[in-house]
């Protein structure tokens, strides 16, 4: 006679095998999931714009830079001018010596950290400072020994170079087909 030896199947067993299946199935789940999310993101991101000036506050704020910046020039300029017999007798490598922390150029402003110059060399020896902000709106400052400091600003430019003045500006409004000026801080842009 043979015994037959009987195993006794535990309950549980069963349900081991399921919980780990359901484990397996939630994880690829998430994984396809993820993956998913994963591809959409980096899918818009790279058709959007990852320049922030478009960003709220970025433009205000590049325009108070090179409003700063042009300050720092003219100021720059005004101890130049002291030491050198003038505006006149100003050049590009003076004012950087006079200010380091500038960056001044004799062509055109592309942004708010280089400011550009044009000097008046005849009688008058005024100088006019220029600075481009992301929005596109150039800065201008003028000043001349005989006139207090003339602010201004054109805007949509994609450059600003500054003009040679030899005589003070003549107020009016900012638009983008004129510089509009005022004496004594820079006008609403």
């Amino acid at each position: 006679m043979q015994h037959r030896m009987r195993v006794r199947r535990d309950p549980r067993a069963d349900d081991l095998g399921f919980s780990m299946l359901a484990t397996v199935l939630s994880l690829l789940g998430v994984a396809i999931l993820t993956a998913l999310l994963l591809g959409s993101t980096l899918k818009s991101g790279s058709s959007s714009s990852t320049n922030i000036d478009n960003a709220p506050g970025v433009a205000a704020a590049d325009g108070l830079q090179a409003q700063q910046a042009l300050s720092s020039g003219l100021t720059a300029a005004d101890s130049a001018a002291a030491s050198q017999g003038g505006y006149g007798s100003l050049d590009v490598a003076t004012l950087g010596a006079s200010n380091p922390s500038v960056t001044f150029v004799s062509g055109p402003s592309t942004n708010a950290s280089t400011v550009s110059v044009a000097i008046v060399t005849d009688g008058s020896g005024a100088i006019t400072l220029a600075d481009r902000s992301s929005d596109g709106t150039c800065w201008l400052v003028w000043r001349s020994p005989a006139s207090p400091a003339w602010y201004g600003a054109q805007t949509g430019l994609a450059s600003c170079t500054a003009p040679a003045l030899a005589s003070a500006p003549t107020p009016g409004p900012v638009s983008s087909s004129a510089v509009g000026w005022q004496q004594a801080s820079f006008p609403a842009a």
